[in-house]
């Protein structure tokens, strides 16, 4: 096996040109050095450096040593990182789930802050639907969750913070059939028309089918994006919140068929046994910035 401090100083030798300077950088006598470099050549059998030349150069043996080195180097200086990051009580990763009901751009900047406090911290954030949110909280697919509402299963080990409500509103295209019905809207009518639905992403807790009974037809989409785009198209007709919908109807592309309804609340969950840094910087900060409190206005 292969020594650190001997991968340490056939890098310092490689960068300062000679065994004196090596010896200098990393605090150690010559005498030491040349003896670290001689004992792995001992023990692997070859050259590691060409002695004749006035600076130390290496055979390309010894530079194919340095450069598998230095990967090791890094990996060792990140793990040295990791290490003091996790004895201060800071976790290696936060996975976080944001309801694809809500809009991922008030998390950026935070998490760009987050990242450069602890450039060894890994997040992860993901993209859940109605119970699949709180699915990934219970099975730990998850340290944090944003936007799910009120509606939660049954168990309550976890912290629960309202973040903000939000008014839904129902829309079509102007091409769709259902845009030239008379006002006000008999809503049995509706049932009539495709109803766009974005499923549940829940793998094993009961899914939830908001809004869909007597419905005739329903288009099944994975998240909002893919709700959005078929709505703009005139696939069928769905709610969607205020903050996605206005946009879209100040620009023509979609139109409402009903009033606003009354704002639901959303909330972030995390479970109580949860004690690292990071998730409790992003929990204090999302709610001190009362991040998603405008979302619905």
């Amino acid at each position: 096996m292969i020594p650190i401090e001997a991968l340490q100083a056939i890098d310092s030798i490689d960068r300062k040109g000679s065994f004196a300077a090596a010896a200098e950088e990393l605090y150690r006598v010559p005498s030491a050095i040349t003896y670290t470099i001689k004992k792995l050549e001992e023990q692997l059998d070859i050259k590691l450096f060409d002695r004749d030349k006035q600076r130390a150069t290496l055979t390309p043996a010894g530079r194919l040593v340095l450069e598998k080195g230095r990967e090791i180097l890094l990996r060792v200086q990140q793990l040295e990182e990791q290490a003091k990051q996790a004895h201060s009580g800071w976790e290696k990763r936060l996975r976080i789930v944001i309801d694809t009901i809500l809009p991922c751009e008030p998390l950026w900047p935070l998490i760009d802050e987050l990242q450069k406090q602890q450039p060894w911290l890994d997040i992860q954030l993901i993209d859940e639907a109605l119970s699949g949110s709180w699915e990934a909280l219970i099975s730990d697919r998850a340290d944090l969750i944003i936007g799910v509402s009120g509606d939660e299963p049954a168990g309550g080990h976890w912290h629960k913070v309202h973040l903000g409500n939000l008014q839904m509103q129902l829309c079509c295209s102007p091409e769709h059939p259902a845009s030239q019905l008379e006002q006000p809207i008999d809503h049995e009518a509706l049932k009539d028309f495709t109803h766009i639905v974005i499923s549940d992403s829940a793998r094993h807790l009961p899914q939830r089918t908001l809004g869909q009974l007597g419905i005739q037809q329903v288009l099944a989409v994975s998240n909002m994006s893919q709700k959005v785009s078929a709505l703009v198209h005139g696939l069928g007709l769905s709610h969607l919140p205020r903050h996605i919908a206005d946009p879209l109807i100040a620009q023509g592309k979609l139109i409402s068929l009903s009033p606003l309804s009354n704002p639901g609340g959303f909330f972030m969950c995390w479970k109580k046994q949860t004690t690292g840094k990071a998730n409790e910087w992003m929990r204090n900060n999302i709610i001190e910035q009362e991040l998603f409190s405008n979302i619905g206005s």
